[in-house]
């Protein structure tokens, strides 16, 4: 074998190479929040607790859950309530352990008295020690992102689409960083996302 075909076949064989799994969670988190919108451009997020309960997630009461979820998740619908006094707001709070922590998995809906809606799936892992790297984590997903931020050491990728209809945004916060204290959010946190009924 020439030395060109030998380089050929070496380089054909690392692009093959599949890219490092992520944590478990990544795939307990899509299986839950992947299908927030149906093919016919619906709301589908009556099929996200079926679908959260099918990949292991527990869902809790609100009392029940880590302090800093419940909130989150209180600032969450104040914000919401504070712009559309007159819509309608329902979710669900479940939890999951990976790697040897809890997760949670935060569902939301929105309804305008208008009809339009947003609906949203969120996973926060607050206490993960440090971000999957981008290859990891840009192979999971199957593509580059759309958008990256950056505030000091924490980042934001996003992808707008995810799929059809469905966007998505993966965060890290270190432990310290100025946005963990503003808004208690640290860790981990992916956020699938889904608008519609304009």
């Amino acid at each position: 074998m020439s030395a060109l075909a030998a380089l050929i076949a070496a380089f054909g064989m690392a692009q093959a190479a599949p890219a490092p799994a992520p944590s478990p969670l990544f795939v307990a988190f899509k299986a839950a929040c992947f299908d927030l919108k149906g093919a016919d451009g619906k709301s589908a997020f009556d099929k996200v607790a079926p679908a959260a309960t099918a990949a292991g997630w527990t869902e809790v009461a609100e009392a029940e859950a880590d302090p800093r979820i419940a909130r989150i998740t209180a600032m969450g619908r104040k914000a919401v309530q504070a712009e559309e006094p007159d819509g309608t707001q329902t979710g669900q709070i479940f939890r999951h352990s990976f790697d040897g922590r809890t997760v949670w998995l935060v569902t939301s809906r929105f309804v305008a008295k208008e009809g339009y809606w947003g609906d949203g799936c969120r996973a926060y892992d607050l206490d993960a020690p440090a971000a999957p790297s981008r290859e990891v984590i840009d192979g999971w997903v199957g593509k580059a992102p759309t958008g990256v931020q950056a505030n000091g050491t924490a980042t934001k990728r996003l992808w707008e689409p995810w799929q059809t209809g469905v966007a998505l945004e993966i965060t890290y916060v270190p432990r310290g960083h100025p946005l963990g204290t503003s808004y208690g959010i640290q860790g981990l946190v992916l956020v699938s996302q889904s608008i519609g009924g304009f």
